[in-house]
């Protein structure tokens, strides 16, 4: 189902979209719709990566550990100090 959608662009963009979707052959709307559900689906796959890292991390991590002391101690041993 298709809504209408109010933006305010600036003018010299409009003119510029405008030639590209005579270009495509495809108008100004179906444009502006194929990049956002480009993006929104880009946006999803990121959220779904970062929830199955962050899933992977916590099952290693033990829950009563001191993020900031164990970065600390990597360091000094890695660095000998």
């Amino acid at each position: 189902m298709a809504t209408k959608l109010t933006l305010s662009i600036n003018e010299k963009v409009i003119e510029k979209a405008k030639e590209i979707s005579r270009r495509k052959g495809k108008s100004l709307s179906k444009i502006v719709e194929e990049y956002l559900s480009a993006i929104s689906n880009k946006e999803t796959q990121k959220t779904s990566s970062v929830e199955k890292l962050s899933g992977i991390l916590k099952k290693r991590i033990p829950a009563n550990i001191e993020i900031k002391a164990a970065k600390g101690n990597y360091l000094k041993k890695k660095y000998g100090i």
